[in-house]
């Protein structure tokens, strides 16, 4: 089954309200998947493309996990994936958008005051649908503040 599908039928799962272990064993297919995929594209060295319906798919499924584990304060593997998406997206805006989040939790951030501060949330991009695209200048400051650490941290 393709990621594509697997996510029409998580979203179905959430929207009739399914049981959570029903959706969590629904998200964690698309994630063993997703890594597979990643997988072949590290061991290809290959980036990611949008171009692509699964590699758009392991992007989306990144961001999510990224989102998820930061909600709930696992804040290391959070930034982990944020740094190799960054590095593994082939979409220059993609890569930003990874970036800007990983900011967020090298500032010490909860998610929600981070997407309450610098992100609108109701401005969606066309083929960045699964993303958040619109970030204000405030987040400049984080990227300044940040950057020394941003690059030892990435390029570990």
């Amino acid at each position: 089954m393709n990621l594509k599908n697997n996510y029409q039928e998580l979203e179905s799962l959430i929207n009739k309200r399914a049981n959570d272990e029903e959706i969590g064993n629904k998200f964690e297919e698309i994630l063993e998947e997703s890594f597979n995929i990643l997988n072949k594209a590290i061991e290809n060295e290959t980036l990611l493309s949008m171009e692509d319906e699964e590699e758009l798919y392991t992007l989306r499924a990144m961001f999510d996990y990224m989102m998820e584990l930061w909600a709930e304060n696992h804040i290391e593997e959070a930034k982990a994936i944020g740094y190799d998406m960054a590095y593994l997206a082939e979409d220059e805006r993609l890569k930003n958008i990874f970036s800007y989040f990983v900011l967020g939790m090298l500032e010490g951030m909860e998610i929600d005051n981070f997407l309450e501060k610098y992100v609108d949330t109701e401005n969606i991009e066309e083929g960045y649908e699964f993303f958040f695209t619109d970030f204000n200048d405030e987040l400049e400051e984080l990227v300044i503040k940040h950057k020394k650490r941003f690059e030892e941290e990435f390029n570990k």
